[in-house]
């Protein structure tokens, strides 16, 4: 088994995805736009519209083949208003209704002093680890604050931190409860307090194998992340990353709905969640839109690029 991590961060995945929409000079990439509703005529999807990030202009941008969206199933609901396409409200309501949902995350991302530390990974000093604090407890590795994951992949990329530093990322896979969090009002002492808990927490996991971790992080850019952090700030409703599907019990949403030219993608669909599974989304629902034409010119165009010299 192999541990890769992005050389330059996790970053570079974002950067990668932009090129993919911008290289040929027909795509772009709008940041700070907010889509406030899908737009939906003749019982099809024909574009968005959005807003700046002060709420000052509305505009809509009309699409000329798809409206793609990632986002997770309950703001798909709010965006796309019923009565567009009574087959996608049914669809949307069994999903609804029957999909569960994976729990949230705690996390936590610092920057560290790595005087007197090691240089290079070991055995005694590994770039990531896990930490399970209770193998017999009921719900096992599922059970709420249960297991940590740490990593440190500033160890094996030093460009990820200035140097004497390393980057350190900490969090529960998928296993803090929203309802421990939901009443807490953010700027409340409650939820502060309760923060501070989670980051004690997640640093106890990092000093298994990084001596006094707490003392040595540079406070100006560590970040402690709840699932009301996940929830405000990337747009998971209950702080959620995508469904909890057992094997053989049920299956992933696909990709192409009943709404005419509009696709879901993402974690909440076919192959399921974290970065390769929603990658990989992606692709397949690119594909869904293309022609079989479409696939045969480009299956073409790599055929040819395989068989330059210049490719070799």
């Amino acid at each position: 088994m192999t541990l890769d991590f992005p050389k330059g961060g996790s970053g570079e995945i974002v950067h990668a995805l932009v090129r993919g929409v911008t290289k040929t000079g027909g795509g772009r990439v709008l940041t700070r736009h907010h889509v406030e509703e899908v737009i939906v005529e003749g019982g099809a999807a024909v574009g968005v519209r959005v807003r700046d990030l002060r709420g000052k202009a509305i505009k809509t941008i009309l699409a000329k083949r798809a409206v793609v969206s990632n986002i997770d199933m309950w703001n798909t609901r709010q965006l796309v208003k019923e009565g567009g396409s009574d087959a996608f409200d049914v669809m949307m309501s069994d999903m609804l209704k029957t999909t569960p949902k994976l729990a949230s995350f705690i996390h936590l991302h610092a920057g560290i002093d790595a005087t007197g530390l090691p240089t290079e990974a070991s055995a005694d000093f590994p770039t990531q680890w896990a930490v399970v604090h209770d193998w017999d407890k009921p719900g096992g590795v599922e059970a709420s604050r249960n297991v940590v994951l740490v990593s440190m992949p500033s160890l094996i990329d030093p460009s990820m931190a200035p140097p004497g530093k390393h980057v350190i990322h900490a969090y529960v896979p998928a296993t803090e409860l929203f309802s421990d969090w939901d009443q807490l009002d953010r700027n409340s002492p409650e939820y502060l307090e309760k923060k501070k808990e989670a980051a004690d927490f997640l640093w106890s996991a990092v000093e298994k194998y990084v001596p006094n971790a707490r003392l040595r992080s540079d406070k100006r850019v560590e970040q402690i992340g709840t699932p009301l952090t996940h929830e405000r700030f990337l747009r998971r409703r209950f702080g959620t990353y995508g469904p909890r599907i057992v094997a053989g019990e049920k299956t992933l949403p696909g990709h192409k709905t009943p709404l005419q030219g509009f696709y879901m993608t993402g974690d909440f669909t076919f192959p399921g969640i974290g970065v390769p599974a929603a990658a990989s989304s992606g692709a397949i629902t690119a594909n869904t839109i293309m022609t079989v034409s479409q696939h045969l010119k480009i299956l073409d165009r790599l055929r040819d690029i395989n068989a330059s010299p210049s490719s070799v």
